[in-house]
């Protein structure tokens, strides 16, 4: 699967908390954009839990681990391909 990571053996770091299923195939959205998407195919950046970093591919980011902090792999699209805590 692209863009997912595993750090553990932990049974809620492989799930994130129920975050996997909420949003891996939906298109993240600003807070104030306009969209044509149904509210089950997109979710905002408010909804999303704090601390977050959203990563497109081939983004720079820090190696520092965050075990509390949602790392959410985005495509080209904004669509959300994979989710990880680090």
């Amino acid at each position: 699967m692209s863009g997912t990571f595993s750090f553990g053996n932990n049974d809620n770091s492989n799930d994130c908390d129920g975050w996997r299923d909420k949003l891996v195939g939906k298109v993240v959205l600003n807070d104030d954009e306009v969209t044509t998407l149904k509210t089950d195919e997109c979710v905002r950046r408010k909804e999303l839990p704090k601390p977050n970093r959203v990563l497109s591919p081939n983004s720079l980011m820090t190696m520092d681990y965050r075990p509390d902090r949602l790392n959410i792999h985005i495509d080209h699209t904004m669509r959300v391909t994979g989710v990880n805590y680090g």
